[in-house]
């Protein structure tokens, strides 16, 4: 199991502990099965910085099979490379395919972590906004 920064194309790397903040969080229960958060990012703390004092954002996960929240001060922080994160070789999909045949090989692991908790994400694909 490996944490590995995801840079998006967006904004680039988003790191730190005040990265990420979320405002709303949303699942779609139809035959998409999506996670929608909405929030802001910081812009001193993405790769690609602006001058604007932040970053609205709506980051949608597609095909979401399996998520669970955890508070960031019960989250272990030393596995996490960015504040968005790719688990490759992920020993909670692996044990989630054990137990359902709905896990494809499409899914992955993602770590989305905001100010105050964390997201470990079992889905397809992730679709990042800004304004």
């Amino acid at each position: 199991m490996e944490n590995k920064a995801i840079k998006t194309k967006e904004v680039g790397f988003i790191n730190g502990r005040d990265a990420i903040y979320l405002d709303e969080f949303k699942q779609t229960f139809n035959k998409t099965q999506n996670c929608v958060f909405k929030g802001v990012l910081n812009p001193k703390l993405v790769e690609k910085t602006c001058n604007k004092s932040h970053i609205s954002y709506v980051c949608q996960f597609e095909q979401v099979i399996y998520y669970e929240v955890h508070n960031l001060d019960l989250y272990n922080e030393n596995i996490l490379c960015s504040s968005f994160d790719i688990v490759e070789n992920s020993n909670l999909l692996v044990r989630l395919k054990k137990y359902s045949s709905k896990v494809t090989k499409e899914h992955k692991h993602y770590v989305f972590a905001t100010y105050d908790y964390v997201y470990d994400i079992i889905a397809t694909n992730y679709k990042l906004e800004i304004d």
